[in-house]
């Protein structure tokens, strides 16, 4: 099973490093946390020219130190090393994905990564990677209603964003629990694919393959009930 992960808001908390960086630059004093749209704003006061927030996004300074989400560094490295193909997925301009190349390889450089780059304007999602059959984590729903991956997680660690609203699929808060989720994925497809041979190599009365049935059901709740110390 492939997985697929976005950088900022995934990975990188860029709403702090941005916000932050701002405050720095301009002597202002606003909080990361009261971001509730893509220019940044309120935090950042709407009306903000763009080359304001395009120069904080292609500066030195962004990606430097560590914004890394709690636990997002130590689940992902345990996600690389249980599952053959995990990438990170990324959008952006030429300038932009060259900083967070060099911070992915100082902080996490043993996982692949996925660049869709252009020189000056951002013209295209991540719909153009094949996902079928995958897990994709990113913090934007339009970027999973355009993808064709089989799991879709809203990584959401802060609170509802506006451009997320309408997101009705998988909300996780955490990395604890993403990583618990995928596993439980795996879990349940591992046993589903067990009983379906069984099923192929059956060759009894069709109330064994009602059975059959029954039991799988039975281990998928058993599973989704563990992965949420549910008892």
């Amino acid at each position: 099973m492939k997985i697929f992960i976005d950088i900022d808001g995934v990975l990188w908390n860029t709403e702090k490093a941005i916000v932050e960086l701002y405050n720095k630059k301009y002597g202002y004093n606003a909080d990361w946390r009261d971001v509730k749209d893509w220019n940044f704003s309120p935090a950042i006061p709407a009306g903000t020219p763009d080359n304001v927030i395009n120069d904080l996004f292609e500066s030195d300074e962004v990606y430097s130190g560590n914004n890394t989400y709690e636990g997002a560094v130590e689940y992902i490295k345990k996600l690389n090393e249980e599952f053959e193909e995990v990438y990170f997925c990324t959008v952006g301009k030429n300038i932009n994905n060259s900083k967070k190349l060099e911070m992915l390889k100082r902080l996490i450089p043993e996982v692949k990564v996925i660049t869709i780059s252009f020189p000056y304007k951002v013209l295209s999602d991540k719909s153009m990677i094949n996902m079928q059959g995958a897990i994709f984590i990113d913090d934007h729903s339009s970027n999973l209603n355009s993808s064709n991956a089989k799991y879709k997680i809203l990584f959401e660690p802060n609170d509802i964003k506006n451009w997320n609203k309408k997101w009705e699929g998988i909300r996780l808060k955490t990395w604890k629990d993403v990583y618990n989720f995928i596993k439980t994925v795996k879990s349940i497809e591992y046993i589903i694919n067990e009983k379906f041979i069984k099923l192929l190599s059956l060759k009894e009365k069709k109330c064994e393959i009602d059975l059959i049935s029954e039991e799988i059901k039975k281990d998928i709740v058993k599973y989704i009930k563990s992965s949420i110390n549910c008892k």
